[in-house]
């Protein structure tokens, strides 16, 4: 009778080890810099660096701005009133992210790149 059900246990296992991967997730990467100006020139500063990297689809919060390219969603989060702004890249591929998220930096943390 056990073994009857070892089909279907090594099916069920399967199955599990697939979902668990498929739900890991998008891959995210974030950084940080310094926001020593206000809120407004803060969120400007992010809108256009974000412009100048290539996301389109802007989308504007009281804090924060977000822009996607592709499968990637990149936001950058302005907390000056802590001095510091978060940024955030995410997608499907960890080294992408993590490679968009140090450019995000670049643009956004000197302002210019």
């Amino acid at each position: 009778m056990a073994w009857r059900a070892l089909p279907w246990l090594l099916g069920t296992l399967a199955g599990l080890a697939f979902c668990s991967e498929a739900a890991a997730g998008p891959a995210v990467a974030t950084r940080w810099a310094y926001a020593k100006q206000t809120q407004e020139q803060c969120l400007r500063r992010a809108e256009q660096a974000l412009e100048r990297i290539g996301y389109d689809r802007l989308e504007r919060t009281e804090q924060s701005r977000y822009g996607t390219r592709g499968d990637y969603t990149v936001a950058i989060r302005c907390i000056t009133e802590r001095g510091v702004a978060i940024l955030i890249a995410s997608g499907p591929e960890r080294g992408e992210a993590d490679r968009r998220g140090g450019e995000l930096l670049q643009y956004f943390g000197t302002g210019q790149k």
